[in-house]
């Protein structure tokens, strides 16, 4: 929203004589009412904004330090914005990729309601068209809509599948829904408290015009990764295992540091984006300070304004810059 705008995939939503004021809206829970704020969307807007700015990095790390009156639910929200911009995997059709599976291969096939996660078992003729049998379930082939081939052996699950919600409609990222949760990037790394984190994910987003309406979980848009989850994308590192050496998965493109337990390892971080989240409601000079030491070692400045396009909403501050990975 960079005000009340929320621009991810390309799409901007803006106010317009033709369009009614989009605002989005947040809550703890389902059960609760969705308070709203113009701030929601612009961090939305934020993580779908850096996900466009990769192609400019040209071998440079880019730094984007945010200072917010508290971190509540920011990196979440810089998280799904990033998540339902990424481009949408190219997949085979379903009966191709179970016709080339064997029982070594291991596969996330998607129905219009459920995640089948496991390994392969074989593929049989039947009287009304082909079954498969997959992750532990038994179905009619022309049942999956998308499926991927996993890169690693993982157990059966099955899961249902999430709606997409007000904020997917939005965006754009729900014509393409069941490909997303079949094969989501695992480009994302959320650093910090993990209990925090997680509980950031529990909080709902949408419609905060609309008295009565429904919210849908962060994490559906995040998916961080999870004991007997069906489909994972995101990393969830507490910031202790990056200061024990723990390094993030070669394919994370976005890293988000929440306060200064995590940010004071902004050194050994070098994927090319990293957020910083600088909770003010702390009072401690730490975490600028690492900051300030970063942006004078041989950095370049970013305009957040010209370069990102970004408008941060009202008492936040952002210094932006890159340096040499």
């Amino acid at each position: 929203m960079a005000s009340d705008a929320v621009n991810c995939g390309g799409r901007a939503m803006v106010d317009s004589p033709a369009r009614p004021r989009i605002l989005l809206g947040l809550a703890d829970a389902h059960a609760e009412p969705l308070v709203a704020g113009s701030w929601i969307g612009s961090f939305v807007s934020l993580g779908s904004l850096l996900r466009r700015y990769l192609a400019k990095l040209d071998e440079r790390q880019l730094v984007v330090a945010i200072s917010v009156p508290r971190r509540d639910y920011v990196g979440a929200l810089i998280g799904s914005g990033w998540m339902l911009s990424s481009p949408v995997a190219g997949l085979d059709k379903p009966l191709a990729v179970f016709e080339a599976s064997d029982r070594s291969t291991w596969l996330r096939a998607v129905t219009d309601k459920l995640i089948v996660t496991g390994r392969f078992t074989n593929l049989e003729a039947h009287s009304s068209g082909p079954r498969v049998r997959t992750g532990g379930k038994y179905l009619p082939v022309d049942r999956y809509r998308a499926v991927s081939v996993l890169d690693e052996e993982c157990e059966s699950v099955v899961g249902q599948v999430p709606a997409g919600g007000y904020l997917a409609d939005l965006t754009g990222a729900s014509a393409s829904w069941l490909e997303r949760l079949a094969a989501p990037p695992m480009d994302l790394a959320l650093v910090g408290t993990s209990k925090w984190i997680r509980e950031d994910l529990e909080a709902v987003i949408g419609d905060g015009t609309a008295e009565g309406a429904l919210g849908t979980r962060l994490g559906t848009y995040v998916l961080p990764f999870e004991p007997r989850a069906a489909t994972w994308s995101t990393s969830i590192v507490s910031a202790s295992r990056l200061g024990e050496g723990e390094l993030l998965s070669e394919s994370c493109l976005m890293a988000i540091l929440d306060r200064y337990g995590a940010i004071k390892y902004l050194n050994d971080v070098t994927v090319p984006i990293v957020v910083c989240i600088v909770d003010r409601s702390v009072a401690d000079e730490s975490a600028a300070e690492t900051l300030i030491e970063a942006r004078h070692s041989h950095s370049q400045p970013i305009s957040v304004v010209d370069e990102l396009h970004w408008q941060p909403p009202t008492a936040v501050e952002v210094m932006a810059f890159t340096v040499a990975i």
